[in-house]
């Protein structure tokens, strides 16, 4: 399957005008200015986060059959290229079809492994983002994708099929949710160079939300057994204000890997939100801790 071309996107939104659709266009700006300080390294930047425009549309085909389409590109406001060389970068881009069995997709799309995250990581997107620390947290094209509806009680699979030049590899999540806890079992069988299992688990409290993460992943060339784990706390101080403090450690990409931050975030309005964080990375190789703070906003349209 080759890459969604963006020319589609004229014919999709003609088809959508004149059939019984309910389609919408949705972009997301956040951008921030940084200060990174590393011992003898000191620079400062305005950076985008993952900054994005999309078009989605869920067709009505029958009373139990629906067709999916979404189309997603990242941009860069601060740089203009979100890709090396291009302007943009192809985000979650698939077609599919929703009905009482699910719903499958084929396309480009976040794998159920790197979604079985859940909302565990509170800096995603930013330059406190556990993919800094921890692999798995893919977004593959050749992607089939099959999720299941609810098999009983709160509990969902997730199933993937990820085609690449050498072979397929398959990506699983179990995915359980109640009032009082939502959890996930992410399982990947080798995408991307890494067997991996990973644990998460989502605790309400009232105005606080705990989140928990452990992983545990093989690299195939070397056959050695890394792992590591997240754990993050975020408490709603007013109606608009929330605390973020998350802590994470992992072997995966360096060795002995610790990422501390804590944030705080103020919802404006229902579209502009302000934020502001402190991080500190640091590992065995590094001899200076290299501490971040940012201060930013995000637009939902």
């Amino acid at each position: 399957m080759k890459r969604t071309k963006n020319y589609l996107l004229p014919l999709v939104l003609m088809f959508a005008c004149f059939a019984d659709a309910d389609s919408s266009f949705y972009a997301k700006l956040n951008m921030s200015f940084i200060d990174v300080d590393q011992g003898s390294r000191k620079e400062t930047d305005t950076i985008s986060n993952a900054s994005r425009i999309g078009f989605k549309s869920k067709i009505k085909i029958s009373n139990d059959l629906n067709f999916l389409i979404q189309i997603e590109n990242e941009f860069d406001p601060a740089d203009g290229k979100a890709d090396i060389g291009k302007v943009f970068k192809q985000r979650n881009t698939y077609i599919g079809l929703s009905g009482n069995f699910g719903r499958i997709f084929m396309g480009t799309h976040d794998t159920a492994f790197k979604q079985s995250q859940l909302k565990v990581d509170l800096f995603n997107d930013t330059q406190s983002d556990i993919k800094k620390l921890f692999v798995g947290e893919n977004r593959m094209q050749d992607l089939i994708g099959y999720t299941s509806p609810e098999i009983f009680n709160g509990l969902k699979l997730t199933i993937n099929n990820i085609k690449t030049s050498e072979k397929s590899y398959q990506s699983y999540s179990f995915n359980y949710k109640n009032k009082k806890i939502s959890t996930s079992l992410g399982i990947d069988t080798g995408t991307e160079g890494f067997k991996g299992k990973r644990f998460t688990a989502l605790i309400p409290l009232q105005k606080t939300t705990i989140g928990l993460m452990y992983q545990t992943s093989e690299e195939d060339k070397i056959y050695r057994s890394l792992s590591g784990h997240v754990f993050s706390i975020k408490h709603q101080l007013t109606k608009k204000g929330s605390l973020m403090i998350q802590d994470a450690k992992s072997d995966m990409k360096v060795i002995n890997a610790k990422q501390t931050s804590i944030g705080y975030s103020y919802d404006i309005n229902s579209i502009l939100k302000v934020y502001s964080t402190l991080s500190r990375f640091k590992n065995k190789l590094q001899s200076d801790d290299e501490k971040i703070i940012s201060i930013g906003f995000e637009v939902k349209l």
